[in-house]
């Protein structure tokens, strides 16, 4: 008999059969996830005959057992008095909760999903005497049609204040969108005086995924940092034992540079802008996409987004590189439209394009060199700002590189300067462009948790390179030569 006042709802998997990769089975990602770190799982199935539904419960609940975890099944009553499953979650629009606890009795778990105030004061004063509430949609969701807004931290967040008010012991987790990239943030600001949601509910960021376990590891790692019960530490990046793959999508006149850097720097380099590629890249267990948009034609904006969207589907880390995205017009609104289609890893870009982005006067630029001059104690907050926005790190070349960290929430995002580098390395073409590899093959190679140490760690050996091929260089030619020398060696 479970202590239902025991129950972990931290990481909460809800699961949905139609996104299981190929290949594999609900079976494999509830079990994946089993074992690496999910504490509650929910049974969801829409369109299943009730003895296919109760056969498929059967065997879920037998995993579950095994790792000690609680089973609920989504609405359908029947299917878990059937299985003797732990507990029942109903919607708005499904059986009254009433009726569901006089069903199942007190000792199993009863939910309830809830999207506003009305309906939180509701579950509240039931007399089902409800056991948790599932809150949302927080951000949009592509897993469910929803017709309401998405609530957003601040939403949650006044939610928690009428929990707080009227039964603080209620539990609850929060619903839609959520996903390793906005998890941390999310828990870290929507907190009310003290009370803060008991754990986040996840579907295709786990069920969708090639690597569940992993995913599970990520989205655990989230939660724990959003709760403040794991703090930001150094990993060990040992791109050396295996090989990143970094997916260019970049400047036509920079391929063959930033591929030989990648190579030298340990990466495995691939140049595709064949959009019916890009699924299948972005399962490559170890790869990181570089989207540098220095080239644009008329067709490219389809071409990134269907990268954006591809990679951010399978969790895979992206860089992108707005190369000049405030010289003009046009430059700006591809820009945008690429901001808006998914999340980023790590957005890189010179003095001017990181001003564009973050909204401040960027228009003096020449070509896709930045000529602003605005002095670092004055453009780190702004870098900082952007950072926490966009839940991502940001670097900003220059003589002076800076890296900021939006990833993890602290109250003042990390900052590293990076010293270095060459004036020569100005006169090669490419060079800034080719450093977006560099970040990749660190990231990809670690967890997205780590991003920020991983893009430090390249952009100083980078810099670094660059310093001590500018020792030994008599010009662009020879720096070129020695540049990859240096960053093969200093790998």
């Amino acid at each position: 008999m479970w202590n239902k006042s025991d129950i972990d709802y931290s990481v909460y998997l809800v699961t949905n059969n139609e996104l299981v990769p190929e290949g594999l089975t609900i079976y494999d990602q509830v079990e994946k996830s089993l074992q690496n770190g999910t504490t509650i799982v929910q049974l969801r199935e829409k369109e299943l005959d009730t003895g296919a539904f109760i056969d498929r419960a059967r065997k879920i609940h037998a995993l579950t057992k095994k790792y000690g975890v609680p089973l609920i099944i989504n609405d359908r009553v029947d299917v878990a008095m059937a299985i003797d499953a732990e507990g029942v979650h109903v919607g708005q629009d499904d059986m009254d909760p009433v009726l569901v606890r006089k069903m199942i009795g007190n000792d199993k778990i009863l939910g309830v999903s809830t999207r506003c105030e009305e309906e939180l004061m509701k579950a509240i004063n039931s007399i089902a005497l409800i056991d948790y509430v599932g809150m949302g949609t927080v951000y949009s969701t592509s897993t469910k049609v929803v017709k309401r807004a998405p609530l957003g931290p601040a939403g949650v967040k006044e939610l928690l204040k009428v929990i707080s008010a009227n039964k603080p012991e209620l539990k609850s987790v929060i619903i839609g969108g959520l996903n390793k990239y906005n998890i941390a943030w999310t828990l870290s600001s929507c907190a009310y005086d003290g009370l803060n949601t008991n754990g986040v509910a996840v579907v295709s960021c786990i069920m969708g995924q090639s690597d569940a376990g992993l995913e599970t590891k990520e989205i655990l790692k989230s939660v724990r940092l959003g709760y403040g019960k794991l703090v930001a530490e150094s990993p060990v990046i040992d791109i050396k034992r295996e090989p990143a793959v970094v997916h260019f999508i970049t400047n036509s006149v920079a391929k063959y540079f930033s591929a030989n850097i990648c190579i030298a720097t340990g990466g495995s380099p691939i140049m595709s802008e064949l959009t019916d590629e890009f699924k299948s890249f972005s399962k490559i267990p170890k790869i990181g996409l570089v989207l540098n948009t220095g080239t644009p034609t008329s067709s490219s904006l389809e071409v990134y987004k269907a990268a954006v969207k591809a990679y951010n589907s399978q969790m895979k880390p992206i860089v992108y590189d707005p190369v000049a995205c405030g010289a003009t017009q046009g430059r700006r609104e591809i820009m945008q439209e690429v901001m808006s289609t998914g999340q980023f890893t790590v957005i890189k870009g010179n003095l001017a394009e990181i001003c564009t982005i973050a909204g401040v006067d960027g228009s003096n630029m020449r070509g896709v060199d930045s000529v602003m001059d605005i002095h670092i104690e004055k453009i780190i907050p702004i870098i900082s700002k952007l950072a926490m926005d966009k839940k991502c790190v940001i670097v900003m070349t220059g003589k002076t590189d800076i890296v900021v960290d939006g990833i993890i929430p602290t109250p003042e995002p990390r900052v590293t300067l990076v010293e270095g580098g060459n004036p020569l390395m100005a006169e090669i073409t490419g060079s800034g462009c080719a450093l977006g590899g560099v970040i990749a093959v660190y990231v990809a190679s670690t967890s997205f948790h780590y991003a920020y140490e991983a893009t430090v760690k390249a952009v100083t050996l980078y810099k670094n390179a660059g310093y001590a091929a500018g020792k030994i260089s008599r010009g662009p030619g020879s720096f070129t030569a020695n540049f990859l020398d240096e960053l093969y060696c200093k790998k």
